[in-house]
C-alpha cells in the first residue's frame, strides 16, 4: 500500500509540474467535471424576461403547479456571473442552500429539486459553480467559495434569516462549498450528503510518508475537517456503506471529529453507494431530513411525516456522477 501511495504522488508531482505548480490547476484536474455541453441554457424572451431551455427528458416527473420555479444570474465576488435556481413553496418551513455534486449542473437535478421542494415543504435555492451549467469562468476551488457566498448574500437580501431558517445541504463535492460556508457565516443547520475528508483523501486515503495526504498537505482542496472547530450549526451526515467513489471512512472520520452538541444522527445507508443514498429509501431520506429540519430550526408546527410520495418512479440526481472514475 505504500508502493501506491508513492506512485500517487509521484503522479500528482508529475501534474504540479506541467501546471506551473498550480494548486488551483492540479486540484481543479482531479476535482471538477462539469457535463459539456450543458443540461440547459438561460436566454431572455422579448420582455427581456430570464428565460430557461431544459435541454433533457426526465421520465416519471410530476408536475407540482404550487412549487414555483425561478432563475436569475448573479455576481460573485470574483466577477463571475452564476445563475441561482429557486424553487419556492406556499408557507416553507425552511429554505435551503444546495450544493449539487460532481459531472452533474442544475439541468440535470431540476426536477428532483421541484419534488424536493414539495415533499420537504421548504424554499430550495440552487447554483452552478463557476464553469459549469450557464456560468462563466473556469471551475476553481476559490471560486466554489465565491459562488456560494454570493448565493448567501443573495438570500440576506432577499428577507432569509440565515441562523433561524436556513439550512445548507452539500452534496459530494459540494460538501466543500457548505462546510466552508458554514465556518464563515451563521446558518441553521448543515447537511452534508455523502462527505469527503479532504479532496486529496478521496484520491487516496492512506497515511505514510509517502502518500498523497501528507506530501500534498499544504495544496490540499476542500479541508472539511480543518473547518469543524469553526462550525457551530447542527450537522447531519449521510452516507451509504457501498460508496466506491467517496468511501464511508470519510463520514466515520469526520463524526468521530464533530462536537457532540452540534452532531445529530447520522443517516448511514446500508448497500447505498454514491448515488443513490436517496433511493435506497426515499420515505426514510424524507423521513431524516424533516426531523433534522425540525431539530436544527427548532420549529414546532409541522410533523415529521413527508406529504404524499409520487405515484410514478422518484426523481433524482442519481447516475449523474458515473463517469467521475472515482474522482469527487
Amino acid at each position: 500500500m505504500s508502493d501506491l501511495g508513492c506512485a500517487l504522488s509521484s503522479v500528482i508531482a508529475c501534474l504540479w509540474c506541467a501546471s506551473g505548480c498550480s494548486a488551483q490547476r492540479v486540484g481543479a484536474h482531479f476535482a471538477f467535471f462539469p457535463p459539456d455541453p450543458p443540461t440547459y441554457s438561460i436566454g431572455q424572451d422579448e420582455g427581456g424576461n430570464t428565460k430557461l431551455r431544459l435541454h433533457l427528458r426526465v421520465g416519471g416527473k410530476q408536475e407540482r403547479p404550487h412549487v414555483r420555479t425561478h432563475v436569475k444570474l448573479i455576481e460573485t465576488i470574483n466577477h463571475q456571473r452564476i445563475p441561482v435556481f429557486s424553487f419556492r413553496v406556499p408557507q416553507p418551513r425552511c429554505v435551503m442552500l444546495f450544493s449539487h455534486g460532481n459531472a452533474m449542473d442544475c439541468g440535470i437535478i431540476f426536477h428532483y429539486w421541484v419534488e424536493m421542494a414539495h415533499r420537504l415543504n421548504c424554499d430550495i435555492f440552487a447554483y452552478d459553480y463557476t464553469g459549469y451549467g450557464a456560468s462563466t469562468g473556469v471551475p476553481s476551488e476559490e471560486d466554489t467559495y465565491a459562488d456560494i457566498l454570493a448565493v448567501y448574500d443573495h438570500l440576506v437580501t432577499i428577507g432569509v434569516s440565515p441562523k433561524a431558517e436556513l439550512i445548507v445541504y452539500g452534496q459530494s463535492v459540494g460538501t466543500g462549498p457548505s462546510c466552508h460556508l458554514a465556518a464563515h457565516r451563521p446558518i441553521a443547520g448543515l447537511v452534508l450528503h455523502s462527505p469527503m475528508v479532504t479532496g486529496i483523501r478521496v484520491i487516496s486515503n492512506q497515511d505514510g510518508v509517502c502518500a498523497p495526504a501528507s506530501v500534498f498537505r499544504s495544496c490540499d482542496l476542500f479541508p472539511n475537517v480543518r473547518h469543524i472547530p469553526k462550525i457551530a450549526a447542527l450537522t447531519l451526515i449521510m452516507h451509504g456503506t457501498k460508496d466506491e467513489v467517496i468511501d464511508v471512512a470519510h463520514a466515520e472520520h469526520l463524526l468521530s471529529k464533530w462536537p457532540a452538541a452540534i452532531k445529530h444522527e447520522p443517516y448511514i445507508v446500508p448497500g447505498a453507494g454514491h448515488d443513490d443514498v436517496f433511493e435506497t429509501d426515499p420515505e426514510e431520506f424524507y423521513r431524516r431530513l424533516l426531523e433534522f429540519i425540525h431539530a436544527a430550526t427548532n420549529n414546532q408546527s409541522f410533523t415529521t411525516t413527508p406529504p404524499k410520495a409520487m405515484t410514478s418512479p422518484p426523481i433524482h440526481p442519481a447516475k449523474a456522477s458515473d463517469k467521475l472514475t472515482r474522482a469527487f
